[in-house]
């Protein structure tokens, strides 16, 4: 019987740092090849490598691609921050989501104050509003 590779999360990173998270694969081509699909960078753009090999509970590849919080939380990461951008801390280490949807919707804020109708996402003021 052939053995598969364990699930494994890994921290998926481009040089503009927009989208940077995780994502749950047995191999790092794989991690990137869906980071590259969903985020819309092409080849050569994303890198990837392991922050945590999955418990076993959580060996079944349903679980592959976008880690949810529940096995974040199952992996022992700690939750510092779930709104964007997110922040764990995963055995000791600090991890930050890319900015780029935290900056769209500091922007799209920004308009409705403008309007008068009040800040919906919640985020801060943007230093050119």
């Amino acid at each position: 019987m052939i053995s598969l590779p364990r699930l494994k999360l890994y921290w998926c990173w481009t040089d503009d740092h927009h989208e940077d998270w995780f994502v749950v694969a047995r191999r790092a081509a794989e991690a990137k090849r869906f980071f590259q699909e969903y985020e819309g960078y092409d080849k050569d753009q994303v890198l990837a490598e392991v922050a945590f090999v999955l418990p076993e509970a959580l060996q079944d590849d349903e679980h592959r691609g976008w880690p949810t919080r529940e096995m974040l939380e199952a992996c022992g990461a700690k939750i510092l921050r779930w709104e964007t951008p997110r922040v764990i801390e995963l055995d000791g280490m600090r991890w930050t989501e890319g900015m780029l949807e935290h900056q769209i919707l500091q922007v799209t804020d920004d308009q409705f104050e403008r309007r008068g109708r009040g800040r919906p996402n919640r985020t801060g003021r943007s230093s050119t509003s």
